[in-house]
């Protein structure tokens, strides 16, 4: 008897092995935490961390006649909005990241757990997110806001991947626009659905376009459009340099989901230049 099952075991290995190669979780492409303002379900691997530098220039390419345009270099004389963010992951499924925005000088941490990675089987990527925004500005009520996150997103070989990111966020958006006269919080829970796709022109060189629904929970005399940003992402090395156009100056969790920033609601036809710069450190283990 072990004679005749011993053969058909051997015979047996390779299908043994060519599920676990079927079964090993498809390789990433090279898009990084972030796309360019909404997380992705990517974690970059236990004891690696990143740094991240994010500007929104202020004024719009629609702003003011071309003369206009070339006096304030296109917006680069403006001021900006300016995110420092620092992640860290802590095993290959969960990371913590830290972000400090002088958009009412906000103070954001977060944490990601990636519970399911596509394979051949596995069709999609799951990553869950949560976190809080504390505004540390002057003369603003409602200063904590917390959220969640669901990304959702299916990769299609090595060219492109689609992304699906299920928000809600509490006490989002500012009820007054302005600076000193800022005041509460313009949704008691603000919800809505960002997507993104990324395709790969290039190993490392990708373009992604983000979109955030127009948010169907505003006042009714504010009429907000689609939120939508368009960008170029290219890796060199650890480092990932993105330059990009939007309508939407938001980069974090508690703007963005709301289609207004600082109380304005999203006009399409705004076009605010913008950049990032990320560089990851430390080896994988």
């Amino acid at each position: 008897m072990i004679k005749r099952l011993l053969p058909m075991l051997f015979a047996a290995l390779p299908l043994f092995a060519q599920s676990d190669v079927v079964d090993q979780p498809f390789r990433t492409l090279s898009l990084g935490d972030t796309l360019l303002s909404l997380p992705s379900s990517h974690i970059s691997g236990q004891g690696m961390w990143e740094v991240r530098f994010t500007h929104r220039f202020n004024q719009s390419l629609s702003d003011g006649s071309f003369s206009d345009q070339v006096h304030s270099l296109f917006g680069l004389d403006t001021n900006a909005d300016v995110v420092i963010g620092l992640s860290a992951a802590m095993s290959r499924k969960l990371q913590f990241s830290f972000a400090r925005s002088n958009t009412n000088d906000t103070l954001e941490g977060g944490a990601k757990y990636l519970v399911l990675q596509q394979t051949e089987t596995a069709p999609l990527s799951l990553a869950l997110r949560g976190g809080v925004d504390w505004r540390t500005e002057r003369d603003l009520g409602d200063r904590t806001s917390f959220f969640a996150q669901a990304i959702v997103s299916h990769q299609f070989g090595r060219k492109a991947e689609v992304f699906i990111i299920p928000t809600i966020v509490t006490k989002a958006g500012r009820a007054v626009s302005g600076t000193a006269t800022q005041s509460g919080a313009l949704f008691d829970h603000a919800f809505n659905i960002p997507v993104a796709v990324a395709w790969m022109l290039a190993p490392g060189t990708s373009v992604v376009a983000e979109l955030t629904p127009p948010n169907r929970d505003l006042p009714d005399d504010m009429h907000a459009d689609l939120g939508w940003a368009l960008g170029l992402k290219r890796q060199i090395g650890a480092h990932w340099f993105e330059i990009l156009v939007t309508n939407n100056q938001s980069s974090l969790t508690d703007q963005f989901a709301t289609t207004t920033f600082q109380g304005t609601p999203l006009d399409a036809s705004e076009v605010h230049l913008g950049f990032n710069i990320e560089r990851r450190f430390g080896r994988r283990r």
